[in-house]
């Protein structure tokens, strides 16, 4: 449907139009009038739909009523009365993609799918939860989704609510405390000094009063920015809007929600703020130094667009002058700056990591006489021209993985839109990157350092150090608080916490009636496409090596893989492989330094990787091949350029220089340190899976034995680097050579031959290799059924094993009962009724199965969950259109659009691990026919991989001490 500018449609008023060309799209913006709702439709080709409805919500305190919110519009409303509207969508929907966020001033609830039917179903439960959620006249929302009293097994009492303990997880971090302090001392004035997450302290001050105020106050269409995306019936859709939601409101003249601008200051503040580190743990290098800078204002879009790029070009890469200057001047083991430009503010936050103290005064004054320098003799222009490359490149391919471009674009114009700023100027980056290209050379970046980085004052130092019995301490602390806010209890008052307690356990435990999910949309199964996606390369044997090709359209950019085997590294050589795929492209090459490596890289590659990626066969998981895998992808007018880069890092990398290796060493290890605890489940997953496999106990070597060697490198640097060196030199062979090669190509038909002949004439000039072709070596399983503790505050706990151990094949109903144990069995019983910020399962065709929890303020009470699953699982019962619900929120999951970089590596995968397609397709019916009674015949399975007993939990130190008898080892990550 075509509009014109002031056209009147079904309430709408069209106020813009706007040829959106970069993404072969149109733009509209419209007002509904009775209403004041603002709207912007993107009308473009794409069948991947995307609505978006957000909402400015300023945060007035610590409670996180923000957050609280969100989750809770999405537990049951006036057209859907069910407990968990949300779920039933994931359990039953095709969506692409269905979520909601909170950030600092707004909250967003974003949905896309790709069939007709299944995105208007979305879109309405989503309308009727914001604006008419049962919040109203359901107390016990609240007290799920934020918080209550209860009383534990000890009999003391205790908080409990899924964000109260999704933030105790967040502020296990010293990031988390880190943007905490900042914001409070950067935005006194401001809503932007509250954590709209939720401060764990202060969330129980949070009244069902509060609460619902909030969502009165900002919950409104007046307050509403809804955003349209993709191929659809636009007529239809702003008729529905209008007369299902939003002409059933009238715009209040006296409302507004401004977010007030913070006064700049006249002085830089200084801030000291404390995280909680193990008792007993050496703090020397331990403390963060962060110089953080309030910059101007979003609304200046061009402004903050330049100051994007330039944060890239001062700290991102090894050719970032800014970070390098940090580094060579030995103030801490790792630099980096990021740009905050998602609120109408945004912040330039510089940090050193592994610094001291001592350090404050050394780090303001080499990171400003650098800054000074910069704007003295000028940023290199090859610098800019190469990040504003890097950036087109991203742009133009639009390949945003998982995420539908849809919601990346819609995300990105809320950044501005919900200021009174313009939507479309993200999405004409044509128009953006001809202002910024032009401007290189004319002193605009340079004065931008002065006026925003130099002569600014809004600004604050932040030292933030390690405080040794921390955590002990304050839970020492929050110990004696709740025994004496239980001392001052009545004993009415006691049993009210627990009849409270006892009845939200109830109403958790309920199923909700058939009569509330008839109310959830549900889409047949015979909707369902049934034929199997397989991606089938054209493979080509052609000597020593195999050639995998996939065809597609990739607007004339080329996709490489090459896996290069080196399945016969020896054990005692994986950490060095792991850490020989972290040097490489890091270290000086015969033509190229580490700098120049880097900008090379940004101005003339769209992408280049370098990862270990263990391939296991489809039927045993001790079966398996480990790949050096060097992925790239590049436009084909630049492709000499790829090889020419690849040439010099394969063939002449200086991975002997110890000075850089020591940098490089001590740079990944400060990301272990700050992020070890945000990994925690990658840990447990891959260290749980190393208790039973071959492929575990290789892959355990990227992951918590890799992190333990590179502590003990940089500790015993100077001793230990010779060895280090020569091993790393031993492995170029296996990582680059010909033998047992597979190398994959995706791009134009017309392009394949000059493709294939780059590939083969740069692998001509590789070594053979002594470790290609070999046996898989014998590993050493690294422990048993271990707690691993942390500074954290709660816990990732797992338990699994290997099915085709006990004589068990994999079938489609595994992959059904992994969406029922997710959203229903887990999730009830784990996130809401335990407290914890998610559960979930895994089947793997291989044998793989294990249960897993995220954020979990329990550690038995969860293992006792998983111990009684058998029993559920005999027992299971569903309806129909349960079951129905179950298979499609599956195929869901497995239909995720694929982009051809994800295509690419799905064929890879298919090829290597040896599936074949009409396995794949058997697979894919045994989903689409699931029964109850193939999800019962699954009980055995789960039993004889739960009496293993494999179980492995990584988080807080005093619950897994607590609990040491479920442990053959307690150690400290």
């Amino acid at each position: 449907m075509q509009f014109s500018l002031n056209d009147k449609v079904h309430g709408f008023r069209v106020d813009r139009i706007t040829d959106l060309c970069d993404i072969k799209a149109m733009g509209y913006e419209m007002t509904h009038e009775k209403s004041g709702a603002r709207l912007f439709y993107v009308a473009s080709d794409d069948d991947n739909k995307v609505f978006t409805i957000g909402f400015r919500t300023p945060s007035r305190d610590d409670t996180g009523v923000a957050h609280i919110t969100e989750h809770s519009v999405l537990c049951g409303s006036r057209k859907y009365p069910v407990k968990e509207p949300f779920v039933e969508l994931v359990k039953g929907s095709l969506n692409t993609f269905l979520n909601a966020m909170t950030y600092s001033d707004k909250t967003v609830y974003p949905v896309a799918s790709r069939n007709d039917k299944d995105f208007r179903n979305l879109v309405d439960v989503y309308l009727d939860a914001v604006f008419y959620p049962n919040t109203y006249k359901n107390p016990f929302t609240l007290r799920q989704e934020g918080w209550h009293y209860e009383f534990d097994e000890a009999g003391q009492l205790v908080y409990n609510g899924v964000v109260y303990n999704e933030m105790k997880g967040v502020y296990s971090s010293p990031d988390a405390v880190e943007e905490n302090e900042v914001n409070k001392a950067l935005f006194p004035d401001t809503p932007y000094r509250f954590e709209s997450g939720g401060y764990p302290e202060e969330i129980p001050t949070l009244t069902q009063e509060m609460f619902l105020d909030f969502h009165k106050t900002y919950y409104s269409p007046q307050n509403s920015f809804i955003y349209l995306y993709g191929n659809m019936d636009i007529d239809a859709y702003l008729s529905y809007l209008d007369e299902a939601y939003l002409s059933h409101f009238d715009k209040d003249p006296d409302f507004s929600v401004k977010i007030p601008l913070q006064a700049p200051f006249d002085r830089t503040k200084e801030v000291t703020a404390y995280y909680p580190e193990a008792q007993g743990v050496d703090v020397d290098h331990k403390t963060y130094l962060s110089l953080n800078i309030v910059m101007g204002s979003s609304l200046d879009q061009k402004q903050t667009m330049a100051l994007k790029v330039l944060t890239k070009v001062l700290f991102e890469g090894d050719n970032a002058p800014l970070r390098l200057a940090l580094l060579r001047a030995g103030l801490g083991s790792d630099v980096s700056g990021s740009l905050n430009a998602s609120q109408l503010q945004p912040v330039l936050s510089i940090r050193i990591s592994g610094s001291e103290e001592s350090e404050k005064d050394r780090f303001i004054k080499v990171l400003y006489s650098t800054l000074q320098e910069l704007s003295r003799k000028g940023i290199p222009q090859e610098l800019m021209e190469a990040e504003l490359s890097s950036e087109e490149f991203k742009m133009r391919e639009a390949d945003f993985n998982v995420y539908p471009k849809g919601l990346i674009y819609g995300l990105s114009i809320m950044e501005t839109w919900l200021y009174g700023g313009d939507p479309t100027t993200c999405l004409k980056f044509t128009e953006t990157l001809d202002f910024l290209r032009g401007k290189i050379g004319t002193h605009y970046y340079e004065s931008l350092i002065e006026t925003l980085l130099l002569d600014n004052t809004h600004k604050v130092l932040l030292t933030l150090k390690p405080e040794p019995g921390k955590e002990e301490k304050d839970g020492a602390l929050f110990r004696k608080k709740m025994q004496a806010i239980k001392e001052g209890l009545s004993q009415d008052e006691i049993n009210e916490i627990k009849v409270i307690a006892d009845e939200l356990h109830a109403r958790q435990a309920a199923e909700d009636s058939p009569e509330a999910l008839e109310t959830i949309p549900l889409l047949k199964r015979d909707d369902i496409k049934r034929t199997v996606s397989f991606e089938t390369p054209v493979v080509t044997e052609k000597g020593s090596y195999t050639l995998l090709y996939r065809p597609a359209f990739t607007n004339q950019i080329v996709y490489y893989d090459w896996c290069f085997d080196m399945t016969g590294v020896p054990e005692d050589l994986l950490t060095c492989a792991y850490l020989l795929s972290d040097v490489l492209g890091k270290v000086n090459t015969d033509t190229f330094t580490y700098e120049e490596l880097n900008t090379f890289t940004d101005q003339y590659i769209g992408g280049l990787s370098f990862a270990i990626q263990p391939y296991t066969s489809y039927r045993d998981m001790n079966d398996f091949r480990n790949y050096f895998k060097v992925t790239a992808k590049v436009l084909e007018h630049n492709e000499d350029r790829l090889f020419e880069l690849l040439e010099a890092l394969a063939l002449t990398s200086h991975v002997g220089d110890k000075a850089r290796l020591k940098e490089i060493v001590e740079e990944v290890k400060a990301g272990w340190d700050a992020l070890f605890f945000s990994r925690g489940m990658t840990v447990a997953t891959i260290r749980l899976s190393s208790y039973f496999s071959d492929s575990g106990r290789s892959s355990e070597h990227d992951q918590l034995t890799y992190y333990q060697f590179l502590q003990d490198l940089c500790a015993h640097f100077e001793e230990k680097a010779d060895r280090v060196i020569e091993n790393l030199k031993t492995l170029m062979s296996a990582f680059f050579n010909k033998d047992r090669l597979v190398m994959s190509l995706c791009c134009d038909e017309s392009h394949r031959e000059t493709a294939e002949k780059k590939m083969e004439s740069f692998v001509d000039q590789l070594p053979h290799s002594s470790f290609a072709g070999k046996p898989v070596p014998e590993f050493a399983a690294p422990g048993l059924n271990e707690g691993i503790t942390t500074s954290g505050k709660v816990q990732y706990v797992l338990a699994g094993g290997n099915f085709r151990a006990h004589g068990h094949d994999y079938t489609g109903a595994m992959k059904v009962l992994e969406t029922i144990l997710r959203y229903s069995y887990l999730w009830t019983k784990i996130r809401v009724q335990g407290g914890a910020y998610g559960a979930g399962a895994r089947f793997d065709q291989n044998g793989l199965f294990y249960l897993s929890s995220y954020r979990d303020p329990q550690l038995m009470k969860t293992l006792s969950t998983y111990e009684g699953l058998p029993e559920y699982l005999e027992h299971f019962e569903a309806s129909e259109r349960e079951m129905t619900k179950y298979v499609i929120g599956t195929i869901s999951l497995l239909d995720t659009p694929l982009t051809n970089a994800m295509r690419l590596e799905k064929a890879i995968t298919t090829y290597l691990r040896g599936l074949p397609k009409d396995l794949a397709q058997t697979y894919r019916d045994e989903v689409i026919d699931c029964s109850v009674e193939d999800i019962r015949a699954l009980a055995p399975v789960v039993r004889d991989v739960l009496s293993d007993g494999y179980r492995c939990v990584v988080g807080s130190k005093e619950a897994i001490e607590e609990n040491k008898d479920v442990f053959e080892k307690i150690f400290k990550a």
